[in-house]
């Protein structure tokens, strides 16, 4: 039996269930607009259902990792689980956050497409809009959790926080700049904020698991 596969597991129900008020406000938020954009068809209202449905909860996740307490990081080295897998458990967290609601996003988009009869949100359209809603969380939880576990930061987090959520806002919008005056198509700047984020993701995890390993709680 693998008997690191069910503390993994925990730690990724215990940060569900510490964030489950607010999932649960975001959910019925999502479903809100989701049935307002079905009767509307407006493009505005379809961007905030897709914050709401893609990026809404990640933030949460990420907003209720950034704000535990240091009780409950000395708790965690107390169980039968390395390390490693407290980090891997966080980047799975946002990662499977981030994913629950493009489904929602894809099937509420496509309702709308039959009840409006348009053309405008075909499946490159539904792409190049879901691209920075994915990318927001990836790039905000790799560049935050490096930070958490660096000592003399424990203390400013909230100051940081608001910088990076700001940056993760802005990278894909200075990558859909930057690909606009390089004469690149939509669709290839949505792609390209994809891989961005996801290597900052990535990158973010390998730095994060070397840093947590060396914490001295």
């Amino acid at each position: 039996m693998n008997t690191t596969r069910k503390p993994l597991s925990g730690l990724l129900l215990y940060f569900l269930y510490s964030a489950g008020g607010k999932l649960a406000i975001s959910f019925l938020q999502t479903i809100a607009w989701g049935i307002a954009f079905l009767f509307t068809g407006n493009v505005w209202v379809h961007m905030i259902f897709g914050i709401n449905a893609i990026a809404g909860a990640a933030l949460i996740v990420i907003v209720g990792m950034g704000n535990k307490e240091v009780d409950w990081e000395r708790f965690q080295l107390t169980m039968p689980v390395r390390r490693n897998d407290m980090i891997r458990s966080q980047f799975m967290s946002i990662a499977l956050a981030s994913l629950v609601g493009v489904p929602l996003f894809v099937i509420i988009t496509g309702l709308s497409v039959l009840f409006h009869e348009t053309a405008y949100f075909t499946l490159t359209t539904v792409f190049v809009s879901m691209a920075p809603f994915l990318a927001t969380p990836f790039i905000l939880g790799g560049l935050l959790f490096p930070l958490m576990c660096i000592k003399s930061l424990e203390n400013k987090q909230d100051g940081f926080f608001s910088l990076l959520f700001l940056a993760a806002i802005g990278i894909p919008q200075l990558i859909t700049w930057g690909a606009g005056r390089l004469g690149w198509s939509v669709e290839i700047a949505s792609l390209l904020t994809l891989v961005v984020s996801l290597v900052i993701f990535i990158v973010s995890f390998f730095i994060t698991k070397k840093l947590y390993a060396k914490m001295d709680f």
